[in-house]
């Protein structure tokens, strides 16, 4: 390396700019493998992070929905790959499993959470 390809200074503009290019540091370890009680609190973190920017109860019901949901999905997905598999016992397990996640949404958008609840019946437009 010559001494004329390190630069004397570099300006304030250019390290910024240097630094919203660099990607940010990826840790080696998963949380999926990290213990529950880490898990947990993370969790419980960005949960409630998120739920402050409403300020409102609604913001867990909104969350757990899109919980229920992602849940639902996924059981459905698996209960029908068994089937093709020609797993019928498991396929209908994983069905019954999502059943019971429709349930479990039916009900919670059913509890109103106040007058922002847009998923409530009572505020429904």
């Amino acid at each position: 390396m010559t001494s004329s390809s390190i630069p004397d200074s570099i300006s304030t503009e250019a390290l910024e700019a240097l630094q919203m290019l660099a990607t940010p540091e990826v840790s080696d370890t998963s949380l999926k493998d990290a213990e529950p009680q880490i898990q947990i609190e993370r969790i419980i973190e960005k949960v409630e992070e998120l739920s402050d920017e409403w300020g409102t109860i609604f913001a867990y019901k909104l969350i757990a929905d899109y919980c229920v949901h992602q849940m639902f999905q996924h059981h459905k997905e698996v209960a029908t790959a068994y089937f093709k598999d020609g797993e019928e016992t498991t396929s209908a397990a994983w069905s019954r499993d999502a059943g019971q996640l429709q349930v479990l949404s039916a009900t919670l958008r059913n509890i109103t959470c106040g007058p922002t609840d847009f998923l409530s019946p009572e505020n429904a437009e």
